[in-house]
């Protein structure tokens, strides 16, 4: 399938934006041991160790506020401004000389993030068909568990030198920008709603491998031509488009999505996996645990893509949802009675598994499908500022759970804060059962039209998708309200 080849081509080329960001979020995790030592040539507190995991989560909000104006400039100067901030990141942080600079080079590096979150995904959506778009928009997911796991690997083998780890990370938004410059078109979808017909045609025709002298068949003329968005943008103020029904259901859903994703606890094992490694009770060298959190994080994101072609959102939500809950459940308890004097003899092999499966668990459902559902769920016309802002909201949620870890620590104890996560697991799962809709081989136009209909109409398809996954129906629910 030439198309095909090609979609998922320049899908792969916009996700290579995404290694360098995704490379910041693992950073904290391989070199807080190293700064903490007596060798290090910068001395930090404890206070100080959680600023600089903190700091890329405290840019990411900024950077997925300037994402939302870039995005309206185009998908193409996303992804170069992007890797743009990412390079100038991992620069500073590779020249700096104390504490303060450090920090300064990690907050770019995190609004480098934010402006990743986004552009890739929805740059996906625009260009792959229906049938593989479900699939399609999980490789920004992939492309952060690449990142995590390099920046791991590359901390495990390059051990107290956190300047020449950061000069290696430099390297991957250096080619980004390349292929950027070098392959990437800009989406026909973009170019269509800014009234560029002739441009948005001939990209099409590149994307649905259809030869530049021919013309575009009836079902792409038509996707081109959809009356529900093909509307000039620049003409029409979005504030109108941003108090409808059909923009603000999937923002509450998606901001309640993501509240349950972060207070789970799923960011602070990134920022912290060498630390939790240790703290949980596994008993092997501690980079090399953080190794195994990322390969199982990369797994988990390949499978994902699977899954939700398969059986669409809703289900490995559940599935995640509850499997975090389950497993951080048992490690609570698991570092409570150790904690108590009670001998264990499993070796260290019940908290290995607990966190291993915790991490899969959450990387088949609430880690990656809130990232793919903004790009997809939100109408075309409000897509750029509300797929920022969603995702702006995410990452302070971010920020506050990463920079308060220490601090549960300290106040609830490792059993604690384990306890936590699994209850935030729990409920988040049951929001997922009520509330998620289903988005599996809708297109974009149905998913708009789902969340314009009435409330009896959304709660009557809720029903029905809750009894054909063989759940107790939603009215037992919703009657005794």
């Amino acid at each position: 399938m030439p198309r095909l080849f090609i979609e998922m081509t320049m899908s792969l080329f916009a996700n290579v934006s995404i290694l360098g960001p995704a490379m910041s979020m693992g950073y904290s995790a391989v070199i807080l041991p190293t700064l903490r030592s007596d060798a290090s040539d910068i001395k930090i507190t404890i206070n100080q160790a959680s600023w600089i995991a903190g700091a890329a989560a405290f840019g990411t909000p900024i950077g997925c506020i300037l994402s939302s104006f870039l995005m309206r400039r185009g998908r193409r100067v996303s992804l170069m401004v992007t890797s743009c901030f990412s390079l100038i990141g991992w620069l500073l942080i590779y020249m700096s000389t104390n504490y303060e600079k450090l920090v300064v080079g990690r907050i770019i590096g995190g609004i480098a993030t934010g402006l990743a979150s986004v552009p890739a995904s929805v740059y996906t959506a625009e260009i792959s068909v229906p049938s593989w778009r479900g699939t399609m928009v999980t490789w920004s997911s992939i492309a952060i568990a690449i990142g995590i796991l390099l920046v791991y690997i590359i901390g495990y083998f390059i051990q107290g030198n956190w300047q020449l780890i950061a000069l290696i990370c430099s390297v991957f938004p250096a080619t980004a920008i390349i292929l950027i410059i070098l392959s990437v078109p800009e989406s026909p979808l973009w170019l269509r709603d800014r009234g560029r017909m002739d441009e948005a045609r001939a990209v099409m025709k590149k994307f649905r491998g259809i030869p530049k002298e021919q013309g575009l068949t009836s079902e792409v003329e038509n996707e081109l031509r959809n009356p529900r968005h093909n509307i000039n943008i620049k003409k029409h103020s979005p504030l109108k488009y941003l108090m409808k029904r059909s923009s603000l259901m999937p923002f509450v859903i998606m901001l309640a999505y993501f509240f349950f994703q972060q207070f789970s606890g799923i960011f602070v094992i990134v920022f912290y996996a060498v630390d939790i490694t240790s703290e949980a009770g596994i008993k092997m060298d501690a980079y090399l645990g953080a190794i195994l959190i990322g390969l199982t994080r990369l797994i988990g994101s390949i499978l994902v893509a699977f899954a939700s072609k398969k059986w669409g959102r809703r289900i490995p939500s559940i599935a995640s949802g509850a499997g975090m809950a389950f497993f951080m459940g048992i490690l609570s308890i698991y570092v409570f009675l150790t904690n108590r004097g009670y001998t264990i003899a499993d070796g260290g092999f019940t908290p290995a598994i607990c966190i291993l499966m915790y991490i899969f668990m959450s990387t088949i459902g609430f880690l990656c499908l809130p990232f793919a559902m903004v790009s997809e769920i939100y109408p075309a016309k409000v897509k750029d500022i509300l797929t920022g802002l969603t995702v702006c909201i995410a990452y302070i949620f971010s920020f506050i759970t990463v920079k308060m870890y220490p601090d549960m620590l300290n106040l609830m104890g490792k059993h604690g804060v384990f306890l936590f996560y699994a209850i935030i697991s729990s409920a988040g799962t049951l929001f997922v059962i009520f509330f998620l809709p289903e988005t599996k081989g809708k297109t974009l136009h149905d998913i708009d039209q789902l969340f314009s209909k009435k409330n009896k109409n959304i709660i009557a398809e809720l029903q029905t998708t809750l009894e054909k996954e063989k759940m107790f129906p939603l009215k037992d629910i919703t009657s005794g309200a």
